[in-house]
């Protein structure tokens, strides 16, 4: 085996692969990245079981083959080559594969690649199309409010139902939920699946490098989910369970509402939080009136922070705490210029929303004080 392509299309699909390369592997194969050339064309593939990857760049090939190289060690030594371009030789039944670049040598212990666990597409039940943007917009308002216990899996994926033209994807960890609705350019079977949040973050990573307007293919097998987009291939494993119904979360009507200018508020929380994050629950304190907001925080080792932000209220005032983080987090996913926060009693559910956009809804729970 034997090829030569480019050091920036080989360290682009590598960067891509490696994020499905285990941390922890069960079997030493787990910790490799599969590499197959022939002719005009190298695959590489990835396999954790949770999470698979295919990508292929542009490559010329004097000798056509395949073999498993750690994926750790072969792309820390792409990134650092000097040279524009790498050639790679392999001997089918050698332990080692040589990568040069210009006067740059290496040899690296490499695996068989008979006993690597090749990413496999699944039958396909269900497929629609979604672009790009849309996709990466739908993971970026709702992972976040993910839970990171594994010790109720459900709530660590988001959720997708799909129906007609509509989907909606939905994430909570018991504390916080994210919802976020959009349309699709066709009708779609109804469909109702769970994907790992950390899967998904990964294909949102992906998709930074794909054009907003680009097609993305989605099939749902049952059990797994794929994602083929530009010369990408993803496979994701689908959490079983029964996800919570979380429509009656949202508050059916509030006595306060607040528009404030996202920008501002994302600003103000941000400094106060530098104390907060010394609290014990990492609380910061919202006062809602006619005056505006004031929003502060108090730790007893390090001090106090407090901070006004203009807005307009209508409704009665109101004195509310939240975890910091559950707040940062929403401002950050915001698109608009302005936020609407309805709220009720101080430890009534608060409703955040992008103004005048309803396709958007976060609901935080209150930090009893």
């Amino acid at each position: 085996m034997k090829f030569t392509c480019s050091k920036n299309d080989l360290s682009e699909a590598l960067q891509t692969v490696s994020r499905a390369v285990a941390n922890k592997p069960q079997m030493p194969i787990l910790s490799g990245v599969y590499i197959r050339a022939e002719g005009s064309t190298l695959e590489m593939q990835a396999n954790n079981f949770s999470l698979g990857i295919i990508a292929k760049t542009p490559v010329n090939t004097e000798e056509p083959g395949e073999l498993v190289v750690v994926g750790k060690y072969f792309l820390e030594i792409v990134r650092k080559l000097s040279g524009d371009a790498v050639t790679i030789s392999y001997e089918p039944g050698e332990s080692v594969v040589n990568i040069q670049s210009e006067s740059a040598s290496f040899n690296l212990m490499a695996m068989s690649p008979e006993d690597f666990p090749k990413v496999k597409s699944q039958e396909v039940v269900t497929s629609f199309k979604i672009r790009a943007g849309k996709l990466k917009n739908l993971i970026r308002k709702t992972a976040f409010a993910c839970s990171t216990d594994e010790v109720r899996p459900i709530f660590t994926g988001c959720l997708f139902e799909i129906g007609g033209t509509s989907v909606t994807v939905a994430a909570t960890n018991t504390h916080r939920l994210s919802i976020v609705r959009d349309q699709l350019a066709e009708e779609v079977a109804e469909l109702r699946f769970v994907v790992p949040a950390g899967n998904l973050r990964d294909l949102m990573r992906m998709l930074e490098s794909s054009a907003p307007e680009n097609p993305v293919t989605v099939d749902y097998c049952g059990k797994y989910m794929s994602f083929t987009f530009d010369n990408i291939f993803m496979t994701s494993r689908l959490i079983e369970g029964q996800f919570p119904p979380y429509d009656k979360v949202i508050p059916s009507s509030s006595e306060t509402f607040v528009t404030a200018n996202v920008a501002e508020l994302l600003s103000a929380v941000d400094r106060v939080a530098l104390i907060s994050k010394e609290t014990e629950y990492n609380t910061i304190r919202f006062i809602f009136s006619q005056n505006g907001i004031e929003i502060s925080s108090t730790s007893p080792e390090v001090g106090k922070a407090s901070e006004h932000v203009a807005c307009t209220i209508e409704g009665p005032d109101l004195d509310i705490s939240f975890n910091v983080a559950y707040i940062f987090d929403v401002l950050k996913a915001l698109d608009g210029a302005e936020c609407r926060i309805a709220l009720n009693q101080r430890l009534s559910p608060a409703d955040i929303r992008e103004a005048g956009n309803d396709n958007f809804i976060y609901v935080v729970t209150p930090v009893r004080t």
